[in-house]
């Protein structure tokens, strides 16, 4: 398998993934909103980027460079990877739960994808905005929020929140 080439929106996922609640927070958002972590990390990164608040109508272009891979691939994989959690009937569930932990990994490739596609798409704005990015990066997700016709409740809204904050610092307290 070909390796992936390095890029900082990955290396930044990895890192905001990794801080405290972030991961529930996500999977939280996701659950209940049907949001795509990556498309929403990727909101954070272009403001953390210097890209700044990009608006809803280049949300959603860089939303649709992704979204087939994601739906199709990405979300795919996941729903067989979760469906291996219980048993299917009659297969030696060691086996199972061995290809579900394949699965996982093959499930981070394609996510690892899906953000070179989403960065590539984003590498035509321009860097340097001056806009906060802490708000930027709220702007941004509530764009992407909009577009899905999302409007995060009270636990969505400090799941997101929780993102922001350890993408870019704390983001102000407000709807």
């Amino acid at each position: 398998m070909a390796g992936f080439p390095d890029h900082p929106f990955w290396d930044f996922s990895l890192r905001v993934y990794g801080g405290e609640g972030v991961a529930p927070a996500c999977l939280e958002l996701q659950e209940a909103h049907g949001v795509d972590v990556n498309f929403l990390l990727f909101c954070c990164w272009l403001a953390a980027s210097g890209r700044g608040g990009v608006g809803a109508a280049e949300i959603a272009r860089l939303h649709a460079a992704a979204a087939g891979w994601h739906g199709e691939i990405v979300r795919g994989l996941r729903a067989v990877r979760k469906r291996l959690k219980q048993p299917v009937g009659g297969e030696d569930r060691a086996l199972a739960l061995s290809l579900r932990q394949r699965l996982q990994k093959i499930e981070i490739d394609a996510e690892h994808i899906e953000q070179l596609m989403l960065a590539a798409a984003g590498d035509a704005l321009p860097a340097g905005r001056p806009d906060d990015p802490a708000e930027a990066a709220r702007a941004n997700a509530l764009a992407y929020l909009a577009a899905l016709g999302v409007t995060p409740d009270t636990g969505g809204r400090a799941a997101l929140q929780t993102v922001i904050a350890a993408a870019v610092g704390s983001p102000p307290d407000r709807d």
